[in-house]
Parts: structure tokens; sequence; C-alpha cells
């Protein structure tokens, strides 16, 4: 039978020479492969083989936790390891503000050319455009401005283009750019601002539609939360992909690209936010909350914007409708970008190198001990008993799984790792399975 290894090799090259080449290599490989069978020990070959699947495996684990949808994820499990230890009361982050524009709405036209083709609302631009003039004008030192607000082409308004030239007129600002595809045809208004572009999209798989990741590349583009992170710093892109592979680094360590988000809290109108009794008197704890745009803010005369937006991060978002479902419950969008990056900001999305060789090490324990710890189960007084079998199948199952979630609390605990143990209990579950047929295949 012809090698078809060798059919492509003179297809793709025409020429009898690579052939050798081939042929030599394989020979090579094969030499190699007799002499360490006969050099090493039966316990050196059974490591080397652990080795090898625990690399596969922590390949085949990093590239499914750079995708960015949320898939088979245990999020209860961190539910769970966060509430013993989170605050009894909701986080506070005294150096952000958000302002919510929800109740800040205005008419246009669908087309401007058709007076026939109705109307629809969107976020009122001459508000937005009153604040930002406000900031400058009172030179206020905020620190960094994030606007997840859409300014998508064929809704214009007659404040436009003030409005665009007194953006790219100003400091640290970023607005959010969604992707063009069969599901939403978006494309910006003013080519323009893409300069102080970031994308701002979620990615959803099927039915399943809980929000648990956040992608910081998104179609090789810098997010909304990337472009402010490196932006603030003044640095290029800090995240890179290698090639077109599922493999990111930054700082020259492997990073996570899509990590699933720790949520630490929520954010609340100012009037309804979470109150607490204290000697008799309901009062306010220190929670987040959002300001409505023109009632709280433009509304207010003589408002102090130096010591309202001074030294602070500015989140502008719709705060009551764009609104997703979490592990923690429902959390606005624009809460959930302000979490990434804080997540980018505490640099979690880094994975050190004594993480990667702590859970290497530990598949390589979790390999050897299903595949090789069998001493047990080939005694004479355990090999006919198909009930001592099934228990020792079982103990060394949870004993796996037992590891498995030790690894995932020590990883979230030490490294801020929120890692995602699915693909591992699967692997688990089915070695499992294959090694105890094959224990009875053998009786």
């Amino acid at each position: 039978m012809k090698n078809p290894l060798k059919n492509v090799f003179d297809r793709i090259c025409g020429s009898k020479w690579y052939l050798f080449l081939y042929n030599g290599i394989q020979g090579l490989f094969n030499g190699f492969r007799n002499l360490a069978f006969n050099m090493c020990s039966k316990p050196v070959r059974q490591c080397v083989f652990s080795l090898c699947v625990a690399l596969l495996l922590s390949v085949l684990c990093y590239i499914a936790e750079n995708q960015p949808y949320s898939l088979l994820e245990k999020s209860f499990l961190y539910y769970l390891l966060e509430n013993p230890f989170h605050p009894k009361e909701n986080s506070w982050d005294e150096d952000v503000c958000f302002i919510n524009v929800s109740h800040d709405r205005t008419l246009v036209s669908l087309d401007a050319q058709d007076s026939l083709s109705g109307n629809t609302d969107i976020t009122d631009r001459s508000k937005l455009l009153c604040f930002l003039r406000k900031l400058d004008e009172e030179r206020v030192p905020y620190r960094y401005i994030l606007m997840d607000v859409r300014f998508e082409k064929g809704l214009e308004t007659a404040v436009d283009t003030l409005l665009f030239d007194q953006i790219l007129s100003m400091r640290d600002i970023v607005i959010s750019h969604h992707v063009n595809d069969a599901w939403d045809s978006y494309e910006i208004v003013d080519p323009r601002l893409m300069e102080k572009a970031g994308m701002s999209d979620y990615y959803q798989f099927g039915i399943i539609t809980n929000f648990s990741r956040y992608s910081f590349l998104q179609e090789k583009k810098p997010s909304i939360v990337l472009k402010m992170y490196d932006d603030e710093l003044n640095q290029p892109t800090s995240i890179r992909q290698l090639w077109r592979l599922p493999v990111y680094v930054s700082k020259r360590h492997l990073c996570a690209n899509s990590p699933m988000l720790l949520i630490s809290g929520n954010v609340y109108d100012k009037t309804y936010a979470p109150r607490k009794e204290e000697k008799g008197k309901s009062i306010v704890p220190k929670v987040n909350y959002y300001l409505d745009l023109g009632p709280d803010i433009l509304n207010i005369e003589g408002r102090d914007f130096n010591a309202d937006f001074g030294k602070k991060y500015i989140v502008i978002g719709d705060f009551e409708h764009d609104i997703h479902d979490t592990y923690a419950g429902r959390v606005p969008g624009a809460y959930i970008i302000w979490e990434a990056f804080q997540h980018l900001r505490n640099e979690r999305h880094i994975l050190s190198w004594l993480f990667v060789l702590i859970t290497f090490l530990s598949y390589f324990l979790i390999i050897y001990f299903l595949f090789y710890v069998n001493n047990v189960s080939h005694k004479r007084s355990y090999v006919d008993k198909d009930a001592a079998q099934c228990l020792l199948s079982v103990t060394r199952w949870i004993g796996s799984i037992g590891l498995m979630y030790i690894i995932t609390f020590v990883s979230y605990k030490c490294f801020h790792v929120r890692y995602n143990i699915t693909i591992p209990l699967i692997f688990i579950t089915f070695t499992n399975t294959i090694i105890q047929l094959a224990n009875k295949k053998l009786q």
C-alpha cells in the first residue's frame, strides 16, 4: 500500500529527493523511539506518558479559557468560593462616577429622506455635548471617560458634528464600537471617531445567554476596556495574539484574553439603593450608584464639576435597559465593562508561571493516578469482585475530581484566576470510564 504521506510530499514538491529526506526523518524518529523504549524503565515511560498527556490537557484547557463563549461553566462554584470571603456589604468604588442616559432620549427619523419611515429613540446627543463641554470649559481633571453609547450611521441629529468634534478634541476618552455582521449591521456614523473607539461586544452561544466572559481583543481589535487601559498607561495595545493561534501574551507572560470576570457588586439608582438600619435610622451605605445625566447633573444649578468628577473615571451608559444575566444576578452592561477594566488594572488577566507550573503538575498527578495506580485493584482478593472494582473506580474518580476542586480553590484565592474545570472534569470522567471498561475486559 502506498504511503499517503509520501503521496503528499510527491505532489507538493514534485521531486523524489524530498522522499529521501522524509525517510531519513522517519528513520531517525523511529530510532529515537526504540532507543528510548529500550533504555527507559517502565516507571520512566509511565512518567513520560503522563507528562505528555498533562501537557496536551493543559493546552486544551488554555484554548478553552480563551474562547469568548459562556459554555458549560460552573458559575455557581465561584459563587460558593466567593461567599465565605466576600464582604457583607456591596463593594464601593470611590474613584468612578456612573452616569445613566436611559432617561435622556430623543426621537430621530429612521430615514431622513423618507418622512413615512417612522422614528426611533436614541441617546440625547445634545445633552452629551453639553456635559462634555462643561468638563472641558471648567478644565475638570478627570482620569478617563468611557462612553458605552452607540453612534450608528443612519441615525443622525443636528448636533452630531459639534459632538463628534468635541469628542475628538478631548483627551482620555473612548466610545463603543461594534462588529458589523449578519446579526448587527452596525456602522459608525463618522469614520473620524474610529481613533477614539473600542470594540464593545458580548458573545453568546446558542440559547446560553448568561454572561461570564469578557474578551479584551475582539475580532483582533482592542475592546473599549483594553483601549482605555492602554491609553491611560500611554502604551501600545498590551495584549497580542500569536499568529492566528488562540494564544495570547501580555508583558512576556501568557494571558487570558477572555477570562471569567469577578462580579464584585452592582450599581444602583440612588433613589432605590439598598439601605440599612443603624440606631433606628435608615441610611444609605457606601454603594455604587448612578446619576441621571439630565435631572441629576445638567439641570442642577451651581454644580461643582471639579469636585464631582475631578480625578475620577466617568462611565456613561444605559444602566436600566442594557442588563445582562450573570452568576451574581442581573448587572448593567456598563458596570460589566467597569469590572473588566478593574480586571485589567489589577493584572488578573496575566497567568503567572507559578500558576502554569502548579496546574501542569496537578494534571500530571491526576493522569498518573488514573492510569498507573492500580496495585490495589490487581490484588487477587479484589480482581473477581465487581463491587470492589466499582468502589475502587469511584474512589479514583472522586479523588481526581477532589484534586481539581482544590486546584480551582488555590488558583482563585492565590492567583485570582477563575479557572473553568469543565474540560478537565469531562476528561477525568471519560478516562476513568475507559480504564474501568479495560479492566473488565482483561478479567
